[in-house]
């Protein structure tokens, strides 16, 4: 597992949520706030915490300091209390009982994308919320340990960032930076540890997934085997569904693709069924002119399609510029000889987020692999292994 793929720590010491005994509410949840700080007709929003742009699940007016929300919870969901259109605010766990949440705004700052409000306040009345901070401290505490190392090595690490050449080079022969470099390990070996290790102890139960959720800054196919080990119920929880979204956003490995239409530049429309037609395996390339990463693949997979054009391998590019004249301009710049289109709208239907995306499918549109195990050498050696 990656490194990068676990949340930055500088920062992150935010308000402990504390809980008492909570009420069964069969009517839904109520969530009662009295918090100073927020001025009379003030819009709060209950949004769920994911890694999607999720609507809100219900908003609050706030008078004299007091809101209400209130729903039912169909399941346990994680979400946050916020300004709207505004960054911060306490997280509670949706559960039907009556919570409430009492303390105050501490401080309001702008930001370039909006302002962020830091929230001093306790919750109290929901049991799962009361596990959540349980959760919390634990991943919390990272964060002291991230400010420790970097003080105690602070000298180094200025060295790291400013040093250039034959400076750095001998600088990274000292005691002093190995030392460094030793420290900032065993802190990622801690960070993993401790999340894994509070994920995998509640792989049975919608925790897993949630906790994976909120402690990561993105999930990859390299999670697909821990998703493959969560029960079904677990799997159909709301984490569980969010899980499978992000590590295959367009179904796992042997599932069939979205259908879509792509329109050529004689209005022929053509489906996967005709883009495949003749074909045994078909890699859809999601790229743009602009993205540096895309180009430097191309000679692969040109080497990939002069292999195996002739045993039944089809390439169809999918740009997703914006303007049609770059579009063009690349493709003959490139020399792309294999089908091209350009469509946001089926970029947004595999729902990519980033190019280049790539899916190896067979003839009838079944996931084969995708991305890394299709990309640069991988792909040739993926091909030879399918068509040998």
């Amino acid at each position: 597992m990656k490194i990068k793929k676990f949340l930055s720590f500088a920062g992150l010491m935010g308000c402990c949520l504390m809980a008492a005994v909570a009420c069964n509410n069969p009517k839904g949840y109520v969530i009662n706030g009295q918090v100073e700080g927020l001025e009379d007709g003030t819009t709060l929003t209950l949004v769920p915490m994911s890694h999607d742009n999720d609507s809100a699940l219900a908003e609050a007016t706030v008078q004299g300091g007091k809101f209400q929300f209130t729903g039912v919870a169909e399941e346990p969901i994680c979400a946050r209390i916020a300004v709207k259109d505004a960054w911060g605010g306490p997280y509670v766990m949706l559960e039907n009982v009556e919570m409430n949440i009492e303390g105050k705004i501490a401080d309001v700052t702008d930001a370039p994308n909006g302002k962020i409000y830091r929230w001093d306040a306790k919750v109290t009345g929901s049991p799962l919320t009361d596990k959540l901070a349980e959760f919390d401290a634990r991943h919390d505490s990272l964060d002291i340990l991230y400010q420790n190392y970097h003080k105690e090595h602070a000298d180094a690490f200025e060295k790291m960032r400013t040093l250039k050449g034959a400076e750095l080079d001998a600088f990274k022969k000292t005691e002093a930076y190995k030392a460094a470099v030793d420290a900032e390990k065993n802190f990622f070996d801690t960070v993993e540890s401790t999340i894994m290790g509070m994920v995998n102890d509640n792989k049975d139960s919608f925790w897993g997934p949630l906790l994976l959720i909120k402690y990561m800054t993105y999930l990859t196919e390299e999670n697909g085997e821990y998703y493959q080990q969560l029960p079904e119920e677990v799997k159909n929880s709301f984490y569980g569904k969010k899980m499978r979204e992000e590590i295959w956003p367009v179904g796992a490995p042997g599932e069939k693709v979205v259908e879509f239409k792509l329109k050529g530049d004689d209005g022929t429309e053509y489906d996967f069924a005709k883009l495949a037609e003749g074909k045994k395996y078909v890699l859809l390339d999601f790229w743009a002119s602009w993205c540096g990463p895309c180009r430097k693949e191309i000679p692969n997979v040109k080497k990939a399609y002069e292999q195996f054009k002739d045993k039944g391998f089809e390439v169809v590019s999918i740009s997703i510029d914006k303007k049609e004249d770059e579009w063009r301009k690349a493709v003959k710049e490139e020399n792309l000889v294999w089908p091209n289109f350009r469509s946001e709208e089926v970029a947004n239907l595999f729902k990519v987020k980033a190019v280049p995306t790539v899916y190896l499918l067979d003839s009838e549109g079944r996931i084969v692999a995708s991305n890394n195990e299709c990309r640069g050498e991988a792909l040739a050696a993926k091909l030879a292994e399918l068509l040998k």
